[in-house]
């Protein structure tokens, strides 16, 4: 069962494209600064939270009851600037600009603290709420990093992935297929760099908020990956790895599969992330399948299990000798998963 998406939610494209097409986006070189922001939880960015806002946005739609994690804005939904998902956006003093979109990743993702008493105690201090796009290779790499006790959204990764062994006239149909419709081709083409630079300045970034240290076997610290479905980790990311020539990172050895944990949880099955949403009453923000509008959404389906009091665990673990072998640590688990087309098919163990 597939969850509706609102009309409403591309109705940013021209306003989009418009507002593109008179960027002036200057050549900044990404230093260390722009790799990452501040650990304090984002929601006390009151500056940023005054100039975005979230709802669900389609009026044509029933009503629906928010989740008991999130508020809904009185101000109508923005789309994320997604130059500065990637610190490169160069109009944060034009006013117009900042109506225009969204330039704060938790402000859909705003916790009600009375909640928190109902978290679990578990062993880890951090989510990393990933969710990949592309097919044939990765996309975009997008990442949200969420503290597993307070369900604040801590920081954000986000960088577009240029193929490597594609050409460029494939490319731009590939993107054109992918992002025209979105209208934000044009920032994948400015911003978008081979998968191996993503990696390196992920590291950074994980390193910078002391998650991984690559002297201690390079493993992530106290965090781990959060993902709908296997796919994301056990199969995208294998294979781009082969396709860049390079070695399987070992912070990718293990991840929690929320679907798995769902139905270990509520006792009933869900097909992907459209389907949680819908049982779980939560409104879709953005669009799926654009940018980093997937983990918000996911986020907000982990957030909401948190507050029902669902312990989130490792379901997924690679062996170390064999990276292709993946142990699954659920017996219950939704199995033969694809994440193209969105994820229909399914069966149980």
């Amino acid at each position: 069962m597939a969850f509706p998406i609102p009309r409403a939610s591309f109705s940013w494209v021209s306003s989009f494209r418009s507002s593109l097409s008179h960027s002036h986006l200057l050549p900044i070189p990404l230093c260390l600064s722009s790799l990452t922001h501040s650990l304090t939880p984002m929601r006390a960015f009151d500056t940023l939270a005054s100039l975005s806002n979230t709802t669900a946005h389609n009026p044509s739609s029933p009503p629906t009851v928010p989740s008991h994690s999130h508020k809904v804005s009185k101000n109508r939904w923005k789309p994320m600037c997604l130059y500065y998902t990637q610190g490169k956006c160069t109009k944060m003093d034009d006013a117009i600009h900042l109506e225009k979109f969204n330039h704060d990743c938790s402000r859909d993702l705003e916790v009600n603290i009375a909640e928190l008493k109902h978290i679990r105690s578990e062993n880890l201090d951090f989510f990393l709420v990933l969710d990949l796009e592309g097919r044939v290779e990765i996309l975009e790499f997008p990442v949200l990093m969420i503290n597993a006790k307070t369900m604040d959204v801590m920081d954000f990764f986000h960088r577009f992935v240029r193929p490597s062994e594609m050409s460029e006239q494939r490319i731009n149909e590939y993107i054109e297929g992918k992002y025209g419709k979105f209208g934000v081709d044009r920032v994948w083409h400015d911003t978008a760099m081979p998968f191996t630079e993503v990696l390196q300045q992920f590291e950074v970034w994980l390193a910078q908020h002391h998650l991984w240290e690559k002297g201690l076997g390079g493993r992530l610290n106290q965090a781990a990956f959060v993902t709908c479905g296997n796919w994301d980790l056990k199969t995208k990311v294998l294979q781009q790895c082969k396709v860049s020539k390079m070695k399987l990172p070992p912070y990718f050895m293990e991840w929690i599969n929320l679907k798995d944990v769902y139905l270990n949880f509520y006792k009933r099955r869900a097909a992907g992330m459209m389907t949680m949403m819908k049982e779980l009453r939560i409104p879709l923000v953005g669009s799926h399948h654009l940018g980093i509008d997937d983990p918000k959404n996911i986020a907000r389906v982990l957030q909401h299990m948190l507050a029902d009091g669902a312990l989130i665990q490792i379901t997924a673990r690679r062996n170390s000798d064999s990276p292709e072998n993946v142990e699954f640590l659920f017996k219950n688990r939704i199995r033969a998963e694809t994440k193209f087309p969105i994820d229909i098919r399914f069966t149980l163990e």
